[in-house]
C-alpha cells in the first residue's frame, strides 16, 4: 500500500484564514482546506502550494460549490489542488478521472455506518478514507483491519495522546483543526 502520509502523521485541517497563517508556519506538509468561497479558494490553495504543502479541497464545505461535476471542474481549472474530499462518491469518481487524489469522508454514527466497507475496499476511485470522529477507530478494531484503503482519523481530536491512540488503531494519519497539534 502506498504510504502517501509517510513523514506526516498529522494533517492540518484549516477552517479559517487564521488557520492558514498557522498552517504556513507548521511542519505539516498535507492540508485539508475546509472553508472558503469560490472567490477565495484559488488564492488559499496557491498560498499553501507555494509553501510546499499538498492541498485537498473539501468540496462539500466550499461556499458556492454544489455536489456536481462542475465543482470538480472548477477546482481543477482554478487551482493546483492535489486532491478533493467529499462524502459523495460520484463526485470523487469524477475527480479521480481528472487526476485528483480522492478522500471519501464517512461518519461513524452506528454499526450501520460500517456496512459499505467491502464496496469501499474494491472502489479504485477512492484513494483514502477519512473516518470521523477519529477516536471511533479505537472502538472498532475488527473493522479497521478489514479496510484496505489508507485511513485518516479526523474530528474531535484535541491531544497528542488521542493522535497516538488513533495511529495505533491503524490510521495512516490524523486530521485535526487544532493548530497546537500541527507541530
Amino acid at each position: 500500500m502506498n504510504d502517501f502520509f509517510r513523514g506526516t502523521k498529522v494533517v492540518a485541517a484549516v477552517r479559517s484564514e487564521a488557520d492558514i497563517t498557522d498552517c504556513l508556519k507548521s511542519n505539516s506538509r498535507i492540508v485539508f482546506l475546509l472553508f472558503g468561497t469560490l472567490l477565495s479558494v484559488p488564492g488559499y490553495v496557491k498560498q499553501l502550494k507555494n509553501s510546499g504543502k499538498s492541498v485537498f479541497v473539501h468540496l462539500d464545505l466550499i461556499e458556492g460549490l454544489s455536489s456536481s461535476r462542475s465543482s470538480v471542474d472548477y477546482i481543477k481549472s482554478m487551482t493546483e489542488a492535489d486532491g478533493i474530499i467529499s462524502i459523495k462518491l460520484h463526485i470523487l469518481k469524477y475527480g479521480k478521472d481528472l487526476g485528483f487524489k480522492t478522500i471519501l469522508r464517512i461518519f461513524i454514527l452506528d454499526s450501520k455506518s460500517l456496512e459499505n466497507i467491502d464496496r469501499i475496499n474494491s472502489d479504485d476511485e477512492i484513494d483514502f478514507l477519512e473516518i470521523l470522529p477519529g477516536i471511533a477507530l479505537t472502538l472498532i478494531p475488527d473493522t479497521v483491519v478489514k479496510i484496505k484503503k489508507q485511513i485518516i482519523g479526523g474530528g474531535l481530536i484535541h491531544s497528542p495522546e488521542q493522535i497516538q491512540q488513533i495511529l495505533a488503531a491503524g490510521a495512516a494519519a490524523v486530521s485535526t483543526s487544532d493548530c497546537r497539534l500541527w507541530k
